[in-house]
């Protein structure tokens, strides 16, 4: 969400982008007035329809490089992976990961929790 001294110096641009997001997005804003405003569905269920829109949207913002993988494709990959890449770890007690490198946003695996805080882990490309 830009700051609000970007929309003071921006306003019509502003505007614009949001009614051009609106224009793009008119289902998706159908629903949610539908269904999460109305009370049809709890803040928790609403986040389980949508996950999966939901868990691509917040990769897109990081701009991963997807290595010639579609989002839909990472996705499945990311759901199907049943250990961890670094450690072999089974992700049935812990969460998943997507690790990605902060140097060159490249994608490298899906890690646990714990491997995806170790700082050796965070320098390799």
């Amino acid at each position: 969400m830009p700051s609000a001294e970007y929309y003071n110096k921006n306003p019509k641009l502003y505007r614009k982008q949001k009614q051009e997001w609106a224009k793009k997005n008119k289902q998706y804003i159908a629903e949610y007035n539908y269904y999460y405003r109305n009370g049809k569905y709890t803040k928790k269920e609403y986040n389980q329809k949508y996950k999966k829109s939901i868990m691509i949207t917040n990769w897109k913002h990081k701009k991963m490089d997807t290595l010639g993988y579609t989002w839909d494709e990472i996705y499945d990959i990311y759901v199907n992976t049943e250990e961890c890449f670094y450690c072999g770890i089974n992700f049935k007690d812990r969460k998943k990961n997507l690790d990605h490198s902060h140097i060159n946003n490249k994608i490298r695996g899906i890690l646990c929790s714990s491997c995806n805080r170790v700082d050796v882990l965070k320098n390799i490309d």
